[in-house]
């Protein structure tokens, strides 16, 4: 378990609304190729928070690997192909690492801008795979704008995991529900 952090250049407010939204989407397809579970995130206008389970290894089929790599199945995928692509599956560096080049390509394509768009490598803390450690991150997280004075309840900031969750989004509703639900 991961709570990373992607802080914005020069802490400017550059990630608007559709900026938001194109990270989500891509923090979702990206996760589920990497068979990484997003627990929640937050995304502010300089800043992004996310709680990750990562795990060991992923098994896909020679097709899904080759989606990823926008590649069209002709056959049998080559050896050195899967395993380069495999390698960097259940790493939260090159997790993150895609994520923000995948965005800030993007987002500087969009904008008309170009350089660098986040202020240094990510920040990444292991937190406690426990009930208690995951409701206290998660609560943190998803309380981000709350904190920032933007809506009084998260479930009304629609770049959070929380409200994202109450609105329909399966796989975070799944990722919040896995600490939350009584186990038997």
């Amino acid at each position: 378990m991961y709570h990373c952090i992607l802080r914005v250049v020069g802490g400017q407010m550059l990630l608007d609304d559709p900026g938001k939204e194109k990270l989500a989407e891509l923090l979702g397809r990206l996760a589920e190729f990497c068979g990484v579970e997003v627990i929640t995130y937050c995304m502010m206008s300089n800043h992004v928070h996310l709680l990750l389970r990562v795990p060991v290894r992923v098994e896909l089929s020679d097709a899904k690997l080759l989606a990823q790599e926008g590649l069209k199945l002709r056959g049998k995928i080559d050896s050195d192909i899967r395993e380069s692509v495999v390698r960097r599956m259940g790493d939260v560096s090159v997790f993150m690492q895609e994520l923000k080049q995948r965005f800030s390509r993007w987002y500087n394509k969009v904008t008309g801008r170009f350089g660098t768009l986040w202020a240094e490598r990510f920040t990444s803390l292991v937190v406690e795979d426990s009930v208690t450690a995951l409701r206290t991150v998660a609560a943190y997280i998803d309380l981000n704008p709350v904190r920032a004075g933007l809506v009084k309840d998260p479930k009304d900031y629609r770049f959070c995991g929380y409200s994202a969750a109450l609105t329909g989004a399966k796989a975070v509703r799944q990722g919040l529900m896995s600490f939350l639900e009584p186990k038997d």
